[in-house]
């Protein structure tokens, strides 16, 4: 039984360096990207499509989650250091501010797509909502719409005692059980 149990502590070292690994590995091309999405974005020329002020605004969510989220997440999976565990108000923040940037920006680009339909529709009346105005108000609503629907993350996130992949009892930030 010893070296199974053996086998198994091999199993979950490589498993959390291999998170380590590939984290990292997708933050240094990610940053990349975004700057350059971001120097794209912000020419002259371009700020007078709808179009590229979703892909800006989405941008701008995403260097947030490039350069906060996945360094927290690095520290927390790949070196057991996460302060969400043991405190609450950093469980219930974590929880909520990791994924409320992240779907923003997700439904921003379903709204470029959006846009990019209706601005290539043979229907004039559509194509009159492809303007930057409908793009403004469109990011605003998501922006104040997303926080609100994620709002239960702030009150149900709670910490509980739970086992770590080594079968001992730790603390995990995680939602309350049940209905």
């Amino acid at each position: 039984m010893s070296s199974v149990n053996t086998t198994i502590d091999q199993i979950n070292a490589a498993s959390a360096g291999m998170v380590v690994f590939l984290s990292v590995i997708n933050f240094v091309p990610g940053l990349i990207g975004v700057v350059f999405n971001l120097i794209v974005f912000t020419r002259p020329i371009l700020r007078q499509e709808p179009c590229s002020l979703y892909f800006f605004a989405s941008t701008c969510l995403d260097l947030y989650v490039i350069l906060i989220v996945i360094p927290v997440r690095i520290v927390s999976n790949g070196y057991n250091l996460d302060w969400a565990n043991y405190n609450i108000a950093v469980c219930k923040l974590e929880f909520y501010g990791f994924h409320v940037p992240r779907s923003i920006s997700c439904w921003i680009v379903l709204m470029a797509c959006i846009d990019r339909y209706l601005h290539s529709s043979i229907n004039i009346r559509f194509r009159r909502f492809s303007s930057l105005k409908t793009a403004r108000i469109a990011i605003g609503i998501i922006t104040i719409l997303m926080p609100l629907l994620y709002i239960h993350m702030v009150i149900f996130f709670t910490i509980y005692n739970g086992r770590d992949p080594y079968g001992n009892v730790i603390p995990i930030c995680n939602g309350q059980k049940g209905f």
